[in-house]
């Protein structure tokens, strides 16, 4: 029996949501900070960055697994309380081994229930407002996220200040959490399915697949190492998070336009575009360190023009591929995107201990200069790029 829609049941999980991003927002740039600010290498700090993704890469098969015999509600909880814990723990030390288990503690919390919160929703959806509502869901993480770096200004207040504030929001969700019903999900019949081969989903959707990578490469990289660069370079905290959050909220911003433009003009032509133009922006970065204005004009405007790779590259690969390919397309995007983001802020760290911080920035420059190469003279034969406006959203 499929279980039914309910307004106040999204509205609960729109929170959860909404503070998963808050805590992954703030928890990267501020741990990057304390581990600067201890003499930590950069190289190191971004290592320990890593940790959080590869708990979100890990866990999400485990999530698959636990929800159909735990139940959406369990699952939610489950992850919740794990990232709850580790905040609260992660005060009492500054090991660096504890504090690499505690990101992978929270990496695996936030996986839990994301997972279970976006199938719920899914699952139940009516149709007809399936796609408003997956909007409304994303765009509630993106906010958090958004909102998570401002939390660095609590450090005036004392180390451990950030993390029990965070600590006490997420056992208020928690508390929230607990008004859902236990939530079962339909049993799933063994069904006949076209297995794509890997190599067949590369072959045709080899150009969509690439933004997911670079977009998580992007984002971790800029809030893990950033804020690295950024203490060397004499900004101050406060900056770093306002710079940080300009960047997210750039993104939002920008999502439905760049969406139409992509309906309109084709998805490839779009994700040129503005990875032409977000290289331009990365490229300028290392010359206005000494000027905190323009680099929140420059970081709002490259935001709102990449940060719409992930999205937009998934609208792509469901232009060019066959629906049966989907499936296991959009899993490939997602640990690409989970890749990215456990490599970029090693990456970027390395290269600002041995290169200085605008190297990173060049690399970023670089990287996506690469990706409109590739979309140029890539063709794979037999598909096409432009939009199929008659697929439902």
């Amino acid at each position: 029996m499929v279980e039914s829609w309910s307004e106040k049941r999204f509205r609960i999980l729109v929170a959860i949501v909404m503070a998963a991003g808050f805590t992954q927002g703030l928890l990267i740039p501020l741990l990057s900070t304390l581990l600067e600010q201890q003499g930590v290498s950069s190289s190191i700090n971004g290592l320990n960055t890593a940790a959080l993704y590869l708990g979100i890469l890990l866990f999400a098969p485990i999530s698959g697994w636990l929800v159909p015999r735990w139940g959406y509600r369990k699952v939610i909880v489950t992850g919740i309380a794990m990232t709850t814990v580790a905040f609260f723990l992660f005060p009492l030390t500054t090991s660096m081994v504890a504090w690499v288990f505690l990101r992978f503690m929270v990496g695996s919390g936030d996986s839990m229930l994301h997972y279970a919160t976006g199938l719920w929703i899914t699952s139940t959806c009516p149709s007809r407002i399936r796609g408003r509502r997956i909007s409304q869901y994303g765009l509630s993480y993106g906010l958090g996220f958004g909102l998570g770096p401002l939390g660095m200004n609590l450090l005036s207040f004392g180390q451990w200040v950030p993390f029990v504030v965070m600590g006490v929001l997420l056992a208020g969700v928690l508390a929230l959490t607990m008004m859902l019903d236990a939530g079962a999900p339909p049993t799933e019949k063994k069904e006949q399915r076209d297995r794509a081969q890997l190599g067949e989903i590369y072959r045709l959707g080899l150009v969509a697949l690439c933004p997911a990578i670079l977009y998580g490469f992007l984002e971790a990289c800029l809030a893990g190492s950033f804020p690295v660069y950024g203490l060397r370079e004499g900004l101050s905290t406060a900056w770093i998070s306002a710079l940080l959050s300009a960047f997210v909220w750039g993104s939002l911003l920008f999502q439905i336009p760049l969406g139409i433009l992509s309906d309109r003009f084709g998805r490839k032509q779009v994700l040129m575009t503005v990875c032409t133009l977000g290289a331009v922006g990365m490229s300028l970065v290392p010359f206005f360190m000494g000027r905190p204005t323009i680099l929140l004009v420059l970081f709002a405007l490259t935001g709102g023009l990449i940060g719409s790779l992930f999205t937009l590259g998934l609208a792509f690969l469901s232009d060019i591929l066959p629906a049966s390919y989907l499936p296991q397309a959009n899993a490939i995007a997602t640990a690409h995107f989970s890749v990215g983001s456990m490599v970029g802020p090693y990456i970027g760290g390395t290269l600002i201990q041995y290169w200085g911080g605008g190297s990173m920035f060049y690399f970023l420059t670089f990287s996506l200069l690469g990706f409109v190469l590739l979309a140029l003279f890539y063709r794979p034969s037999g598909k096409t790029d432009s939009p199929v406006t008659s697929k439902a959203a």
